[in-house]
C-alpha cells in the first residue's frame, strides 16, 4: 500500500482569477441603508475664512467645496494633459470629462461594486430622468443616440465653452495654489501681502486677519477684465518660466490670447447651474486670438461647421466680427520679433453682424459668397441665439436654433486657404479705438459687443438632426457626466441636468439605482495525480475478514486480480495533516493498476 498522504508539487497547483458579477437593485431607502449617498458640490473662490459656514473642520461645508475639489483633483483637472495621474478608466478619444461650476456626486461603497462597476450595467432613475452609462465612462440619458451628435474629438478642431470660465468670474483671485493672505498694521500703515494699501492710526504692530484662498491666491493688482499675460504674475512668482498662452477646451490644446475679456454666467443651463460665457466690449477692444493652424484652415470644397451661442449687446451699422480667419496674420520680422500684418485676400470664413443680421462669408480672393439672416428682433434685443454656419458639399448654410435659415451654392476657382490668425470678437487687433464710436482707427470693422459661449469648429458638416442636437444640448455633447467604474463615483456635470441628483433643490430622489458589481474571485485548482501503483488498497472495514478496526486480515475477495478499490472522497490536507478541503465525487471511480489517474479539485475564494 502506498502512503496515506501524497504531497503536491508546484506544477500540481494553479491560481486562476476571474470576475463574478453581482446585480444590485436599490430604491432611495435601500440605497441609504447600504451607505450609497449623493451630494451637490460647488466651486467657490471665496476664502476658507469667509465662505458659508466654514466651521468644525469643514463639517459646516454646506456647499460641499471639499468634495468638489477632491473630484476635480482626482478625475478632472488638467485631465487631457495629465492623463496618467488621473484615476479610473481613461480613453481620451472616447471619454469626455467636463467639470463646470457645480456637480452632482453619487458615491457607491467599495463593498458593493468590488473591483469595478461592470461597464454598461449602470441605470439611474431620478428626477424624471433615466441615466445609463455607455461603457466608456460617460453618462447619457437613456435612449440617446450618440451617433446623432459630434462624437469624434479629432474632428472638433477648436472648442471654447469656456469650461473653466467660472474660475475667472472673480478676477481678484489668481488660478493656482493657495497662499496666505494676511493684513497687518505696521508703523501706521495697513500692509496687505507686503503692499501698503492705506494708512491707519499709529498703533503697535498687529495682525488684522489671516486667510487662505481655496482655488488660488489673492491678486492685489487685478483689473476689471482678463488678459492672458496676467498669468505671468503667478508663474514668475513661483519660479517657473512664464507661459503667455491660455488653452482652448479641445483635445488639440490650441493656444489662445485673451485680450480684455470678462467672464460671467450665461442664460444657458438649468435654474441652479449655468454655463460660463465670454463677454466682449467693443469700447475697450475685447477679442480672442488663436494663431494660424491648418486644422481650421479649410479650402473651397472642404466640409466644416462653426457653432456658437451669441447674445448681441447692441445693433450697429458697422461690421462687428464674431469669428474670422481673415484680415490679419502674424509674421516674424528680421529681428525675430512677431508682427501683425494684413493677410491674403482669400479666407475660409468670416462671421459678423450688421444691424440685426448675421453674415457668413467665404472668398477665394476674386469671388466672395455671402449669406445672411436676421438674428435679433430689434436694436435692443438681448436674445441668446444658437448659430451654426457650415459648408456642406460646397453649399454654405446658416442655421438658427436648429433650423436652416438660408443657404447658397459656391463654385470657387481658387483656394480659400490663407495664413491669417483666427479671431473671436474681431478681425484682428485694429489699433487705437475711437472712444465715441468704438470703431478701430484702421477701419477693419467694429469689435463685437455682447457675449459668446460654446464655440466649436468641426472639420465636418452635420445634418438637420445633428444640428438640432448640437443646439439643444448647448455644449454639443450627448454626455451629461461620468461614471468612474473602479472608484464607485457617478457625477452629473452638465449644467442642464443639475437637478438629477441635486440635494439642494428638493429633487434628486433616487427612484431606482441598478448596477452590477464585479467582484474578483480566485479559483484554486489542484491536480491530484494517482500513479498506477498508488492508493491501490483500501482501509475500509468492509474489506476485512472481520468488520473490525482491531483485525487487519483482509477478506478473500480482495486478493482477486479483479479487485480494485473505488474512490468516493478526496481530501486536501495541510502539513499538520488537518483536513482543509473535502470533495465528494458524484459517483465512485474505480482505481486503475495499469494507468495513472488524475482528479482535478477546484474551489473558489
Amino acid at each position: 500500500m502506498a502512503s496515506v498522504y501524497k504531497k503536491f508539487t508546484a506544477q500540481d497547483k494553479a491560481l486562476i482569477p476571474f470576475n463574478a458579477h453581482k446585480q444590485y437593485n436599490f430604491t432611495s431607502a435601500s440605497a441609504a441603508i447600504s451607505q450609497i449617498s449623493h451630494y451637490t458640490a460647488n466651486h467657490t473662490s471665496e476664502s476658507v475664512s469667509s465662505y458659508s459656514s466654514a466651521s468644525s473642520d469643514y463639517g459646516g461645508d454646506t456647499i460641499n467645496v471639499v468634495k468638489y475639489n477632491q473630484i476635480d483633483h482626482l478625475f478632472y483637472r488638467n485631465y487631457k494633459q495629465k492623463i496618467d495621474s488621473k484615476k479610473d478608466f481613461k480613453n481620451y478619444l472616447k471619454q469626455r470629462r467636463d467639470l463646470y461650476k457645480r456637480a452632482n456626486i453619487l458615491s457607491i461603497p467599495t463593498g458593493l461594486y468590488g473591483y469595478e462597476i461592470k461597464p454598461n450595467s449602470f441605470y439611474l432613475s431620478a428626477s424624471g430622468q433615466e441615466v445609463i452609462d455607455d461603457s466608456f465612462g460617460n453618462l447619457i440619458i437613456s435612449g440617446t443616440n450618440v451617433d446623432n451628435y459630434p462624437n469624434d474629438v479629432q474632428q472638433n478642431v477648436f472648442r471654447l465653452d469656456p469650461i473653466q470660465g467660472f474660475k475667472k468670474y472673480d478676477l481678484s483671485v489668481f488660478d493656482g495654489y493657495a497662499i496666505e493672505n494676511s493684513q497687518i498694521v505696521r508703523d501706521g500703515d495697513v500692509v496687505k501681502n507686503d503692499r501698503i494699501i492705506s494708512t491707519a492710526p499709529d498703533i503697535p504692530y498687529e495682525l488684522i486677519y489671516k486667510q487662505f484662498y481655496r482655488q488660488g491666491q489673492n491678486n492685489p493688482a487685478f483689473s476689471s477684465s482678463y488678459t492672458t499675460t496676467d498669468k505671468q504674475f503667478l508663474l514668475e512668482k513661483s519660479g517657473r518660466n512664464p507661459n503667455t498662452f491660455d488653452l482652448d477646451d479641445s483635445y488639440f490644446f490650441n493656444k489662445l490670447l485673451y485680450n480684455k475679456i470678462q467672464f460671467s454666467t450665461s442664460l444657458l443651463g438649468s435654474a441652479t447651474n449655468k454655463f460660463p460665457q465670454i463677454n466682449l466690449n467693443s469700447k475697450i477692444g475685447s477679442y480672442i486670438e488663436c494663431k494660424h493652424n491648418e486644422r481650421f484652415n479649410f479650402n473651397k470644397t472642404d466640409d466644416f461647421s462653426i457653432s456658437f451661442f451669441v447674445t448681441p449687446a447692441t445693433a450697429s451699422t458697422e461690421k462687428r466680427y464674431i469669428i474670422a480667419k481673415s484680415g490679419t496674420k502674424t509674421i516674424i520680422n528680421s529681428g525675430s520679433h512677431s508682427q501683425d500684418v494684413d493677410a491674403e485676400p482669400q479666407f475660409p470664413y468670416e462671421i459678423y453682424m450688421v444691424s440685426q443680421s448675421l453674415y457668413f462669408d467665404r472668398s477665394d480672393g476674386n469671388t466672395t459668397y455671402s449669406i445672411n439672416a436676421f438674428i435679433t428682433a430689434s436694436n435692443t434685443s438681448l436674445r441668446t441665439s444658437h448659430v451654426l454656419c457650415q459648408n456642406s458639399a460646397s453649399v454654405m448654410q446658416i442655421w438658427f436654433d436648429g433650423t436652416l435659415i438660408t443657404s447658397t451654392n459656391t463654385t470657387f476657382e481658387k483656394q480659400t486657404r490663407n495664413t491669417a490668425n483666427l479671431y473671436i470678437g474681431a478681425k484682428g487687433p485694429h489699433g487705437n479705438i475711437d472712444a465715441s464710436t468704438a470703431i478701430p482707427a484702421q477701419g477693419k470693422g467694429k469689435y463685437l459687443s455682447g457675449s459668446l459661449s460654446n464655440i466649436n469648429i468641426w472639420s465636418k458638416a452635420y445634418n438637420s438632426t445633428q444640428v438640432t442636437n448640437i443646439s439643444e444640448s448647448i455644449n454639443a455633447s450627448p454626455y451629461i457626466g461620468n461614471l468612474f467604474y473602479r472608484n464607485g463615483f457617478a457625477t452629473i456635470t452638465h449644467p442642464k441636468y443639475d437637478t438629477v441628483l441635486s440635494s439642494s433643490t428638493g429633487d434628486g430622489i433616487i427612484n431606482s439605482l441598478q448596477f452590477q458589481g464585479s467582484h474578483l474571485i480566485y479559483e484554486h485548482e489542484y491536480q491530484c495525480t494517482v500513479q498506477e501503483h498508488e492508493f491501490n488498497a483500501t482501509t475500509n472495514l468492509s474489506a476485512r475478514t472481520f468488520n473490525s478496526s482491531v483485525s487487519h486480515e483482509l477478506a478473500d475477495f480482495t486478493t482477486s486480480s479483479y479487485f480494485s478499490p473505488f474512490v468516493t472522497t478526496i481530501g486536501l490536507y495541510n502539513e499538520n495533516n488537518e483536513l482543509l478541503v473535502v470533495g465528494k465525487l458524484g459517483q465512485p471511480i474505480r482505481m486503475s493498476e495499469d494507468t495513472d489517474t488524475t482528479f482535478i479539485v477546484r474551489y473558489d475564494t
